[in-house]
């Protein structure tokens, strides 16, 4: 694993962005550096970090990266990797704009990260007592899925006593083993693709396996032949709702495959989480979800391609640990947790969300106080 050097010029602008609560840093050559904070960029003072020439840094990166990786940056086009820097760890992207060096850091939480402690509804936790079956969790970039994924492993690791296999690229969070025990693996590192790494994984004895991102055919074919051989999969995916979740699979293959892909996905489904983060009253932001969760109308409907019915279906079922986006924006708000403005913003179905401000309340809450 890569670690920076000390009291080098990124090392203290890392500590700066630490100091700030950065989530995010983004460089480019001549240009003044940018930071995002609670979801909003920032730049930041010329006085403070004055911009590097393409050449200052690459000389920059000699004095922090091993030669390499220094010469794999210079060489590629793009860079994953992820990074140590004064016992913090970043997730990096170095690319390339314009014909200039850029990149961006990310920082990687330490993971001890709970749901609870993610402003997560405690009924998420049932997802981790699963056994068999594929977990969904998906969203826009940033959105903090990534983050959720873990803490439901984090979940995993302080209950349950079993082998987590996880595919990453990279590797982000290292998980200090409790009750499970871990192997992460990492792609172009410890496996060549991540279709390559869950099919081995299926061979190394694992109850659950976490797999970073499902990003082509081969990888979401791999995913649901776990889940249908008795392994409980976790993965993320790029997508806005449970629809366009199911839509977006199915759109990786070929018309004649997809009633395939539809059987397979109905009957392994256990739960699709869509996740979006909102700005809330204390500045920061608060994840808000939409969950549904496998029973018959939802396996009809996946089966027989009736993907717009999943919304009704979705509402209809408090009960059942079930809610739409605008369902849990709406107690997000009752509960002084965010705006109205806010709430409005972001809402689905606008009309209807106002329509509910008036006076129509759900009558099985969603937020619920963590009991343990």
């Amino acid at each position: 694993m890569e670690k920076i050097g000390e009291q080098t010029f990124l090392s203290r602008l890392l500590d700066w962005c630490a100091d700030q609560e950065a989530s995010d840093l983004h460089v480019q050559a001549n240009r003044p550096y940018t930071v995002r904070v609670h979801g909003e960029l920032r730049r930041v003072s010329l006085d403070l970090f004055p911009p590097l020439t393409e050449a200052d840094w690459f000389e920059e990166l000699k004095k922090n990266f091993t030669p390499g990786l220094c010469e794999r940056i210079r060489g590629s086009r793009e860079v994953d990797l992820s990074f140590y820097s004064a016992n913090r760890r970043y997730r990096a992207n170095f690319s390339k704009q314009q014909g200039t060096q850029s990149f961006s850091f990310r920082t990687v939480p330490r993971q001890r990260q709970r749901l609870v402690d993610l402003q997560l509804p405690s009924s998420l936790a049932a997802l981790s007592n699963l056994l068999r079956g594929l977990v969904l969790l998906t969203g826009p970039t940033g959105q903090g899925k990534s983050t959720t994924a873990r803490a439901l492993l984090q979940e995993i690791n302080e209950t349950r006593a079993v082998r987590v296999v996880t595919v990453e690229d990279p590797i982000e969070y290292v998980f200090e083993e409790e009750r499970s025990q871990f192997e992460q693996r990492e792609v172009g590192i410890d496996t060549s693709s991540f279709a390559d790494g869950i099919r081995n994984a299926m061979r190394q004895d694992p109850n659950v396996i976490f797999v970073g991102e499902i990003r082509d055919r081969e990888s979401i074919f791999a995913v649901l032949q776990a889940a249908e051989t008795g392994h409980l999969v976790l993965t993320t995916l790029h997508a806005d709702s449970s629809a366009q979740t199911v839509a977006r699979l199915r759109e990786y293959y070929p018309g004649n495959e997809h009633a395939n892909v539809s059987s397979l996905l109905a009957r392994n489904l256990n739960a699709i989480v869509c996740q979006r983060l909102t700005p809330n009253l204390q500045e920061s932001r608060t994840p808000c979800l939409e969950i549904l969760k496998s029973d018959g109308g939802v396996r009809d409907a996946i089966r027989t391609n009736q993907l717009e019915m999943l919304t009704g279906i979705i509402e209809g079922a408090l009960n059942q640990g079930m809610h739409s986006f605008d369902q849990y924006l709406m107690e997000l708000m009752i509960s002084g947790i965010l705006s109205e403005e806010t709430a409005l913003q972001y809402a689905v179905n606008r009309h209807k969300f106002e329509l509910a401000m008036r006076g129509i309340r759900t009558g099985t809450p969603i937020l619920r106080r963590d009991e343990r």
